[in-house]
């Protein structure tokens, strides 16, 4: 029985170090391996360029302009020529990825991604550009049709310009997911099963919020029918995160020019905020954790053709200022009290298994996520010298 067991033991042993090696193997050969990230000065995408640089791929980003460059570059500068740019003025325009897409794959391997297995060469595209706003003045102008069509645009650059992509990483939203109708909707668990049903008519002469939240949607949608529809070479991955926290990694120059997501969590320190905020969207996810996710829906050949829920869990304003007022007494006097210690209201939950189990994801813990940011957020006021 000892032989047996020892033998099993071995065997075990044997598959542990050999799938090591396999991974171990295809690390080595990152270098060889162009990722193109649209929209690389944002706040997801900064981070999602360091998910990718720091393990060894070349990295291709596009911005609005030669200035916007310079300042990913210092963000981003110990990864030197690891990093190239390319300029798209309008990512709405027709044509407008054409040149971005080509001779990205120039660097050659025969392993490559997922794809080490099929002995193919492999570009990957990261898709993190799509308006992030909810205050507009023409809801189909300036939030769906520029999501639909950014979207649209570089798959039909990378099926046209370069056919030798073979997976295509879309960052999506929570709002391609929850239901608004159902509002807190108590007893129902979100998961990547559930799509949200707004529709193109009302999405048209909705609320902002509203029609941020079909925007996702719609161009969420529209990559996997462009897949259907025009069977290319790739597959399509998405990542759909909820409200997105974390510290930043782009340039921010003014304080009163933070990201979204930035600036709602900057709000809370700063003495705007006299009361605790009511929570709308009840899940977060830290930023470095969905950049993370980008990376593994690009490696792992299970995540062709899936869409992903990356969030930490639930969250309200109430336990953020929590962990603000406990871990940062310099602005404490700056944060709102509320009902400290209140507990989570009844309202859904939401499911982060399907990343777990195939993407191999761990997330980031509300307090660890907090604290990153606001530490972040204040060195940002000593770096700026003033406050917003």
């Amino acid at each position: 029985m000892e032989t047996i067991k020892t033998t099993a033991q071995q065997a075990v042993s044997a598959v542990i170090n050999g799938v090591n090696n396999v991974t171990n193997g295809a690390s080595s050969t990152h270098s060889n391996e162009t990722i193109l990230i649209t929209g690389a000065s944002g706040f997801v995408a900064a981070h999602v360029l360091n998910a990718f640089l720091s393990h060894g791929y070349n990295v291709r980003g596009t911005v609005r302009s030669e200035e916007t460059a310079n300042k990913v570059r210092k963000t981003h500068g110990k990864y030197g020529d690891k990093l190239s740019f390319a300029i798209v003025k309008d990512v709405a325009a027709p044509g407008a990825f054409d040149e971005a897409v080509k001779g990205v794959d120039g660097v050659c391997s025969s392993r490559a991604g997922y794809l080490h297995y099929h002995m193919l060469t492999a570009l990957e595209v990261i898709h993190t550009a799509s308006p992030f706003q909810t205050s507009v003045e023409d809801n189909e102008r300036d939030l769906l049709n520029p999501a639909i069509n950014g979207t649209t645009s570089i798959l039909h650059a990378i099926n046209t310009q370069n056919p030798s992509v073979r997976r295509v990483v879309i960052t999506s939203s929570f709002a391609s997911i929850i239901n608004m109708e159902k509002g807190a909707w108590p007893g129902h668990t979100y998961t990547e099963a559930d799509w949200n049903p707004v529709t193109l008519e009302t999405a048209k002469s909705a609320d902002g919020s509203t029609a941020y939240c079909a925007s996702k949607t719609f161009a969420e949608k529209a990559a996997f029918e462009f897949v259907e529809r025009h069977h290319p070479m790739f597959s399509v991955s998405t990542i759909c995160p909820p409200m997105v926290y974390g510290p930043n990694a782009h340039a921010v120059s003014n304080l009163e020019h933070l990201n979204t997501s930035s600036a709602d969590m900057y709000r809370l320190i700063n003495g705007s905020e006299k009361t605790v905020p009511e929570t709308s969207f009840f899940a977060y996810v830290d930023v470095r954790d969905v950049a993370e996710a980008h990376r593994l829906a690009y490696e792992i050949p299970q995540a062709n053709g899936q869409r992903y829920f990356t969030t930490g869990g639930n969250y309200t304003y109430q336990q953020i200022v929590d962990i603000i007022r406990k871990e940062f007494p310099e602005v404490k006097d700056r944060t709102p009290e509320g009902h400290t210690g209140a507990s989570m209201p009844d309202v859904y939950k939401v499911s982060n298994d399907k990343a777990r189990k195939e993407l191999g994801m761990t997330f980031r813990s509300l307090e660890e996520t907090v604290k990153d940011t606001v530490k972040s957020l204040i060195q940002l006021e000593k770096e700026t010298g003033r406050r917003a």
